[in-house]
């Protein structure tokens, strides 16, 4: 009888799919926002619209964007907006997407900033659930997916 081990993850391995995640979700964000500027100009074309839609489709805008944060066991995925407020023009964190296991690649939904609530949602160790995870038409800026099902 001959056993078979499971792949050794590491961390570097964890992080790397996690960086995918964020880009897919900023992709998310992105597409979301290019939809809702043009619904809202189709129904009525304004200045800020017309803007916001070029800075898109320029590649100019200053977007929901999404970074990691590493902790002792886990790599926090923080939603980070652009903030205009009284003309500082910073970016500034939103709040926590999600947890991802350093050690496994399972990501957690937040139960709040310093913890992930308890059941995995996904396991980017898993090809099937990374690529599914890591497509933008898939995820959800807003955290939609994690929910369970």
């Amino acid at each position: 009888m001959t056993t078979t081990t499971a792949p050794t993850i590491t961390e570097a391995q964890v992080t790397e799919w996690t960086e995918q995640l964020c880009e897919a979700l900023a992709e998310n964000y992105k597409r979301y926002h290019l939809r809702s500027m043009k619904r809202m100009h189709e129904d009525k074309e304004t200045e800020y619209t017309r803007k916001q839609i070029e800075a898109v489709e320029k590649g100019t805008a200053q977007l929901m964007k999404f970074r990691i944060q590493p902790g002792q066991k886990y790599l926090k995925i923080i939603q980070v907006e652009f903030d205009t407020y009284k003309d500082k023009n910073e970016w500034r964190d939103g709040g926590v997407h999600a947890f991802v296991n350093k050690k496994t690649g399972q990501v957690y939904k937040p139960a709040g900033w310093k913890a992930p609530a308890k059941h995995v949602r996904y396991d980017l160790s898993d090809q099937k659930s990374r690529d599914f995870v890591t497509n933008p038409d898939n995820c959800s800026w807003s955290g939609g997916y994690l929910y369970m099902r």
